[in-house]
């Protein structure tokens, strides 16, 4: 899976995104995080793994723009959210947690993949704590 933990930025494909959003401009972060849980949003079919990857991080990261208090667990992002917090909305929240749900739905190859570890119940109580933030 190229994952070692449950957080957001715990797997290959999530720090490589971050890679892109450190060197993206600030104030284009928020369209890019978008852009990302946008396309799972309106994906027809099944979400595949590495797109579950995509929208957890950028859910994360919405959720650190509108709270201090909702860090990713990873050290060099929770560096970077120290300095450059990413401006989000309502509307932000409201698609972030519209990926979280596809992602985490039946038609998603990320959750059947947590869904044979020992780690599911870790990864449902990780996104709740997401969607707690979003929805706040």
């Amino acid at each position: 899976m190229g994952t070692w933990q449950i957080g957001p930025f715990d797997n290959d494909i999530a720090m490589d995104f971050f890679d892109e959003i450190e060197e993206t401009p600030d104030e284009q972060v928020s369209a890019k995080l978008s852009s990302v849980l946008t396309a799972v949003t309106e994906r027809p079919g099944r979400v595949e793994l590495d797109e579950g990857h995509l929208a957890v991080a950028a859910a994360g990261l919405v959720a650190a723009g509108r709270s201090r208090s909702a860090a990713t667990g990873n050290p060099s992002v929770d560096e970077w959210l120290a300095v450059h917090r990413p401006v989000t909305d309502t509307d932000c929240a409201r698609l972030a947690l519209a990926a979280l749900d596809r992602v985490s739905g039946p038609d998603s190859e990320w959750m059947d993949l947590w869904a044979t570890t020992d780690n599911r119940d870790a990864v449902r109580k990780r996104l709740d704590g997401l969607r707690m933030v979003l929805a706040g």
